[in-house]
Order: structure tokens, then sequence, then C-alpha cells
């Protein structure tokens, strides 16, 4: 009897940890992507590329499919149906009778758009800029919508209205500047190559500022879980990936310490990237 409740015990925490972690995944691919059709059009990306597995890998390939089937199971069926149903309209893929759908090239584009893809180049010229504003009170939606815009942008809050970047914003904000009528408000500074603030070096400043330590241990319990190269990456283990990496400012290499674990979690996951085309690009900042 001690020895039947122990195994349903281990069975009912299995599929609770299971749902709970559906539903968390759930949440991350609707953080990632928040359209149903983006989504639905990921996962459909995801489950195509498992078809190009070489066959020495069909069973991790018929694993990671279950995997994703089991996500879809989490997920209301009329929302994956519609969002089929407009990404057809979209011209996003091409129906087929008794098979999944086919992403057409307009849904790779789709794709490639919405996506967060690992820069492998990082132009820098080695200087810091910071972006200091002073706006109304009377345009306060233009200064929320600024404060968005740079984050968007890579920079990172040093004060209320402060916020510094290793690459000038500039020619990128300078058309923001001008659709929300706050010129004058807003200056960007060249603060040269040995920025500091304080006793705080340059390196310090930017681990702090941009939560280093914190992306590290994310990128670290990713690779303890999903980093063996031996096993292929499941959906919950690419969509955890691609949640850490929209949050990564992909700062210039030099900027980065050493123990940073960014680049080597992107290298573990590169082939499955490569598949999805969706492996990697320089920013146009």
């Amino acid at each position: 009897v001690e020895r039947y409740f122990g195994v349903r015990v281990r069975w009912y925490m299995s599929v609770h940890s299971r749902r709970a972690r559906n539903r968390e995944l759930l949440i991350l691919t609707e953080d990632l992507f928040g359209r149903s059709v983006d989504a639905t059009l990921f996962l459909l990306s995801y489950i195509t590329a498992l078809s190009v597995i070489p066959s020495t890998k069909t069973r991790a390939a018929f694993q990671a499919h279950l995997a994703s089937e089991t996500f879809l199971k989490s997920v209301n069926y009329e929302v994956i149906k519609n969002a089929l149903t407009t990404a057809w309209k979209r011209r996003f893929i091409v129906k087929r009778r008794h098979a999944l759908p086919t992403i057409t090239q307009q849904g790779r584009r789709r794709l490639q758009e919405i996506m967060p893809v690992y820069d492998p180049v990082r132009t820098w010229d080695g200087r810091l800029h910071a972006v200091t504003y002073d706006i109304p009170e009377k345009k306060h939606k233009a200064r929320d919508l600024l404060r968005t815009y740079l984050r968007r942008l890579g920079c990172a809050k040093l004060q209320e209205s402060v916020w510094l970047t290793p690459y000038n914003p500039i020619d990128v904000l300078r058309d923001f500047i001008l659709e929300k009528d706050i010129e004058g408000t807003v200056i960007v500074s060249d603060l040269g190559k040995d920025a500091s603030v304080g006793d705080e070096t340059m390196e310090g400043l930017i681990v702090r500022l941009y939560n280093l330590e914190e992306l590290h241990d994310r990128y670290k319990t990713w690779l303890d879980i999903f980093g063996d190269p031996r096993t292929l990456i499941q959906y919950e283990g690419l969509v955890r990936y691609l949640s850490i990496l929209n949050d990564d400012p992909q700062l210039p290499f030099a900027l980065l310490p050493k123990w940073w674990n960014g680049d080597r979690a992107y290298k573990t996951i590169k082939p499955l990237l490569s598949k999805l085309s969706i492996d990697s690009r320089p920013r146009s900042y």
C-alpha cells in the first residue's frame, strides 16, 4: 500500500509540475509574441523544423514533438484555430489537407521581424552616451513614451531622467523627438571612452545598470537544464532561451564580463535557430 501511494504521489506531483510549467510556458510565449497568430506561427515553424532533424535524432525529435503537443493542449483550441485562419488570410501559411500548414516566405519574414535575435557583430566605438531630458508635465504622455522607447533602444536608467547606452542613439531619437514635438527637452551627451560615475568604473556600472548578474544566472540555469549538446532542445527550452535573449541588452562584447554565459547559451541553441531560419543578424541600431 505504501509503495502504491508513493507511486501515486510522484505521479500527481509530476502532472501538477507539468501543468504549472505549461502555464508558465504559455505566459512566456504571450510575452514574447503578444499576438496569438505570431505565437502559433512560431510553434508551427518549430514543429516543421523537427522534420529536418537527422535520423540519428529521430527519437529526440519525437519527444520534442510530444512536448510541443503537450503545450498545445494548454491553449484554447479556438484561439489556435482563429490564429491559423488569420495567418492564412495574411498569406503567412498555406493550408494542406490532412497535414500541417506550410509556412510561406512571407510568414518566415514575419517571424524574423518579431523574433528576438542574437547580434554577432555589435560594432562599438568604445564610448558611453547619456540621454537626459526635462519634459514638462503637460507633455507627460510623451515623457512616458520616451522612457519606453529608450528601453527598446537598449538604454539603462541611471537616474529618473538620466539614461546610459554604449550606442549613440541620436539618429534614431531625432525622429521620435520631432514626432512627439519635444524638441529642446532631450539631450544626448558623449561621456567618452573612460566614463565613470563617482568611484564606479565603466565595467561595474554596466554590470549593475543592466542587471548582468541576474541575466547570467538565468543563462546558467538554462544551460544546466537544456545545455547538453547531445540532446535536442525541446520547445520549452527554445521559448525559455528566447525569453532570456529578449531581456538581454546584447552589449558590446568588450563590455561583457569574463564570466558571462550568454554566448555559450547561444552556441548551444544555434543549430536549432538555424533550422528555424532565425539564427542571428546584426541589429540596425
